[in-house]
């Protein structure tokens, strides 16, 4: 996991990745999931637009150009997501956020999970027009 942020780090660059968990560290840890995954999500987006035009074969870059490309793969298990799933569970775990989660109902997810979500349907947007 600590491989994966510091390969975060690189692509957003330290300024950035400080500002980025700071922001999460402020606001994370009391915030709903499904706002505080929407800003996880974002802050992946923002670094997709920082990566170098090639990427390493089995790189969290790689990971976010795939699940960008094929949004399908949100939906099932793949090295990708893993890849992205460990990663949001460091920034979770860095910012003194728990990834895992219950539900009212008792059933389990994760803030990871539904960051996963979020990044790969980022420009599905129903009900709206553009």
């Amino acid at each position: 996991m600590e491989k994966l942020i510091d390969e975060f780090k690189e692509i957003v660059g330290e300024q950035h990745f400080s500002s980025f968990l700071a922001l999460l560290k402020e606001i994370g840890p009391d915030a709903p999931t499904q706002r505080i995954s929407v800003v996880i999500a974002s802050i992946l987006r923002f670094a997709l637009n920082q990566l170098p035009p090639e990427c390493e074969d089995g790189s969290i870059a790689q990971a976010l150009l795939k699940l960008d490309e094929e949004p399908t793969l949100a939906q099932e298990p793949s090295d990708e997501n893993e890849m992205v799933f460990d990663l949001v569970d460091g920034l979770c775990s860095e910012a003194n956020m728990i990834n895992e989660r219950e539900s009212a109902r008792g059933e389990d997810y994760s803030i990871a999970e539904k960051v996963i979500l979020e990044y790969s349907a980022w420009y599905n947007m129903s009900g709206e027009d553009y």
